[in-house]
């Protein structure tokens, strides 16, 4: 992340309200905005040339100037192995002796700006040079020289930051802000609490609000069961939403947030409601894991697991949703015989793919248009869709409206692949060996004949009994009253 990010806003050139109490207390401007990386690089010169001495004299032709000392701590880590954290005793005397000098000068907000950008965008507890820095930081915004500007100005957001929830302090600092993150009402947008504390959006960039992150994913489970909660890490972890820079924000924690959000329903279900918007945010935050599989790169599998079972069960619901919406005859047979399937554990993944007035229909089921599907190219009845069902090392094409159900080995060559954005007509359609009719029709598929006796019903379990050693009673594949 670029040193040139600014984590407080509006005014570029230092934190607003820090700009503000100076410009009230002295009248002066604090400059334009600048380039943090290059002052970073310009403050190591400037110490370079004096061979990093922290004592050079002040009669040397390159002798640091104020500026320099005060910008030091953008040259502290330009990089992991370049920096003057690699001088160490110059940066310790910036730190035991520079720093409180400054709280003497005739302004000393000046050297504040410096030194909370570099604490937030180098967070390192496990540092012992941060460690240092951060201890330096907290006397110095301690002192009344600092603070009391602060409070007599619109500041009370930077000093409600910094005094209460300890900002400064890296142990103590992430808790709180995560804490304090997490209570606020449900209808309060986080956007409002950065407002509040005249912070702008790259602040969610920076390491420290990474870690803040990572302590409210360990909220405990009675928390993280709970629809707030879920709503409030959802939009967290979401970086310019609805823009073309949306992304995750913190891809090194994929796999924490995640785990965070599934693992209370590894062993049960969630409410519908929960799992709806569960579903419907881990899919605009990391992607679907069924084919996105970037988005959910580093996730254990538990997790993937589990969001995935649901997505099938939702795509298994959308196909019959659709059936009704296009009044397929025997869409209810249908229903009941595949999800006695899923429910008994036997249906791996599931797609579907459509004709046009299908894919209208589930627009008006789907209107955010959350659940991906395939589109059907070629000529074909506009009602048609294809319902496709991964069982075993079996792939399924069951076809609406009088079409057929289709079988063929998943590892075939001529196995059409699950997940894509289309299919042309003789992929779903395809050349198979393994027959529904036992020989008895050119065709291989099964027709779907006789739904209200359990026909088609009868030879498909038949067949998958044969292929795949599941026997369900054909009662349960059936409608009744009670299903």
């Amino acid at each position: 992340m670029s040193l040139g990010l600014e984590f407080f806003a509006p005014l570029p050139s230092d934190f607003d309200h820090l700009a503000h109490a100076v410009r009230q207390r002295r009248g002066a401007s604090l400059g334009a905005q600048v380039d943090l990386r290059s002052v970073g690089e310009r403050t190591y010169s400037a110490f370079e040339a004096v061979a990093f001495s922290p004592l050079s004299p002040t009669d040397h032709p390159h002798a640091p100037r104020q500026r320099d000392w005060r910008n030091l701590p953008y040259a502290l880590w330009l990089s992991p192995e370049h920096g003057l954290h690699t001088h160490v005793p110059l940066a310790e005397h910036y730190l035991r002796d520079t720093l409180p000098a400054a709280l003497a000068t005739r302004r000393p907000l000046k050297w504040a700006r410096a030194v909370l950008h570099t604490y937030l965008q180098h967070f390192a507890p496990d540092d012992p040079l941060f460690v240092q820095l951060a201890q330096s930081a907290r006397r110095f915004f301690a002192d009344a020289r600092v603070m009391q500007p602060l409070s007599q100005t619109e500041a009370f957001g930077l000093q409600r930051l910094i005094v209460q929830l300890e900002l400064l302090n890296p142990e103590r600092g992430p808790q709180q802000v995560a804490a304090d993150i997490l209570a606020l009402p449900s209808a309060t947008p986080m956007s409002t609490w950065q407002a509040q504390h005249a912070l702008t959006a790259s602040f969610w960039l920076n390491p420290f609000a990474r870690q803040a992150f990572v302590e409210a994913l360990n909220a405990p489970e009675t928390l993280r069961c709970t629809l707030p909660y879920i709503q409030r890490m959802c939009e967290w972890a979401l970086h310019a939403p609805g823009t073309p820079e949306q992304r995750f924000r913190y891809p090194v924690c994929r796999d924490e947030f995640a785990y965070s959000l599934l693992s209370p329903w590894f062993e049960r279900t969630p409410a519908p409601e929960v799992q709806h918007v569960l579903m419907s945010e881990l899919l605009r935050t990391l992607g679907d894991p069924r084919h996105d599989h970037a988005g959910w790169l580093g996730v254990r599998q538990e997790a993937i697991a589990t969001l995935s079972r649901w997505l099938t069960a939702r795509t298994l619901d959308a196909f019959f949703e659709i059936l009704q919406h296009t009044e397929d005859d025997i869409g209810p047979y249908r229903r009941r015989f595949w999800e006695a399937y899923f429910h008994a554990g036997h249906v791996q993944q599931a797609w579907v793919a459509l004709g046009e007035e299908a894919s209208a229909a589930l627009r008006a089921i789907d209107p955010t248009g959350e659940l991906a599907h395939g589109k059907i190219m070629g000529k074909i009845a506009p009602k048609q869709c294809v319902l496709m069902l991964r069982m075993g090392h079996l792939l399924l094409c069951d076809w609406s409206h009088q079409g057929r159900l289709r079988a063929i080995d998943a590892h075939s060559r001529q196995a059409p692949k699950l997940y894509q954005a289309q299919y042309e007509l003789h992929e779903l359609r395809f050349a198979t060996p393994l027959d529904f009719n036992q020989g008895l029709s050119d065709d291989p598929g099964l027709r779907h004949l006789q739904s209200h006796l359990g026909g088609w019903q009868t030879l498909a379990r038949d067949f998958l009994a044969q292929h795949l050693g599941i026997t369900l009673a054909i009662d349960d594949l059936m409608p009744s009253a009670a299903n």
